[in-house]
């Protein structure tokens, strides 16, 4: 039962730390608002913490509230606001007391009305799987063993195939039904060929569409592209990937050639939703997902954009492809801001040692852009950089960029240089000239965190 729970569609958000899933089933939905009700909960509880009892259940109380749900027979525990990892000593009481650890970041109301349709087995609950199966299916490209993986996954039930025909076995009520429908449209899916085909090279062109018409037309373009399946309305991370040692014709022709190398890359890696489009002489890959992706989805997505890239460098040596890789981003307008983060993230750092540049993977960015609209701030970075400031745009860029490298690599010369393409002693030149120009000691901490902070706001 606490499998179906895990997969049941809108629960992204809900996953497995410890403990066996299938030792004792789900009979209850409880919320725990103080740990000492665990013990008092009725055996088959999947037990509930809300955040505040979360944050209460550390150190050797995570322990006591443990050993208090496995005595009271609860078949899990369920952290909301966990920040984890758990300590070895709550696995090894998970274990041995057959109590399921699980983790949700979400609604708590989205959370109890779907543990009530699965365990009740209702027809809302078929339903509910049969459209996110259904959206799912249509999304796979027409590739039979990624509509039978996705397929599985929304409905909870294992989906077998031979290429041309799917298979499940055998459920039981409301879901058989919502079962025989989903593999009606797998089976339509599938005869409409591969994700090279027509279908989806609309998407990828109405994308495309999407991403470079004017605003005042994004809304009615982001209809179109919900009727053919794409999920516009949800968070979006982008990645642009372009070359930076070919111009005119041969960075069409690698362009072109990159765009199904990807496609079949990413199909066969599976995880979150892809699509691929092309705008301003770039392939801008977007990875959408339901929910909120948070700080672990944008390392994830960086990780995908390097594992993803190394393939493509690989192939096309020579083209000095890079990516630009954009926060999250909600909705027809966050998939446009996500584009336009991951071009900036390229033009911020064109000299980047690393392929992979990321807009604001650590949220330093965002911080500091509200640290900076104060007028207060303002006034404390042009204070400090004013003698650069007072040079001109084009003389003060190069420098304020050479300080803010010098301080990011903890005053190693030949880090910025590599970083910079310039040789050690012209960096070197560059750091005595700013400090003669700011009279400062780039050896003082406090006078180097200022200088690092105000290097950083006036280049967002």
């Amino acid at each position: 039962m606490l499998d179906r729970l895990l997969s049941a569609p809108g629960l992204d958000g809900l996953r497995h730390l410890a403990g066996p899933l299938d030792a004792r089933p789900v009979v209850h939905v409880r919320l725990a608002e103080d740990l000492r009700d665990l013990v008092h909960q009725p055996p088959g509880s999947m037990i509930v913490l809300t955040g505040a009892v979360t944050r209460q259940a550390a150190g050797y109380r995570l322990d006591v509230a443990i050993r208090d749900a496995a005595a009271a027979s609860a078949a899990a525990l369920v952290f909301t606001s966990f920040d984890g990892p758990l300590p070895v000593t709550a696995t090894a009481l998970a274990d041995r007391g057959a109590l399921a650890l699980l983790a949700f970041t979400g609604d708590l109301a989205e959370l109890a009305v779907a543990a009530e349709r699965v365990l009740s087995g209702s027809a809302a609950d078929a339903l509910v799987r049969a459209e996110a199966a259904t959206a799912s299916v249509l999304r796979a490209g027409g590739d039979p063993d990624r509509i039978a993986a996705t397929a599985a996954d929304s409905l909870g039930v294992p989906v077998h195939t031979d290429g041309a025909t799917f298979s499940a076995d055998p459920p039981e009520g409301h879901l058989a039904r919502a079962v025989w429908l989903v593999l009606g449209v797998a089976a339509l899916a599938a005869a409409g060929g591969h994700s090279d085909d027509h279908p989806v090279r609309s998407r990828s062109q109405l994308l495309t569409e999407l991403l470079i018409a004017p605003e005042e037309q994004a809304f009615r373009l982001a209809t179109r592209a919900r009727a053919l399946g794409l999920a516009v309305d949800a968070w979006h991370i982008a990645l642009r990937v372009e070359p930076t040692e070919l111009t005119g014709s041969d960075r069409y022709a690698v362009l072109d050639a990159a765009g199904p190398v990807a496609a079949r890359l990413l199909r066969s890696a599976g995880g979150p939703d892809w699509h691929l489009a092309r705008a301003d002489d770039a392939l801008i890959i977007i990875r959408t997902q339901q929910l909120d992706p948070g700080r672990d989805g944008l390392r994830a997505a960086v990780a995908d954009a390097e594992w993803l890239l190394s393939h493509l460098r690989d192939r096309f040596a020579g083209a000095g492809l890079r990516c630009g890789v954009s926060g999250a981003h909600r909705g027809p307008l966050g998939l446009r801001a996500s584009a336009l983060e991951a071009r900036t993230a390229l033009l911020r750092n064109p000299a980047s040692a690393s392929p992979v540049t990321a807009h604001d993977v650590a949220g330093l960015d965002r911080m500091l852009v509200e640290w900076y609209s104060s007028d207060a701030a303002r006034q404390a970075v042009q204070e400090l950089l004013a003698p650069l400031l007072a040079l001109g745009a084009k003389r003060a860029e190069p420098l304020v960029r050479t300080l803010q490298s010098y301080l990011d690599h903890q005053g190693s010369p030949a880090r910025v240089a590599e970083e910079l393409h310039l040789h050690r002693n012209a960096v070197s030149q560059r750091i005595r000239r700013i400090e003669d120009l700011l009279h400062t000691d780039l050896g003082d901490p406090q006078q180097r965190l200022a200088l690092q902070l105000a290097c950083r706001a006036a280049r967002i």
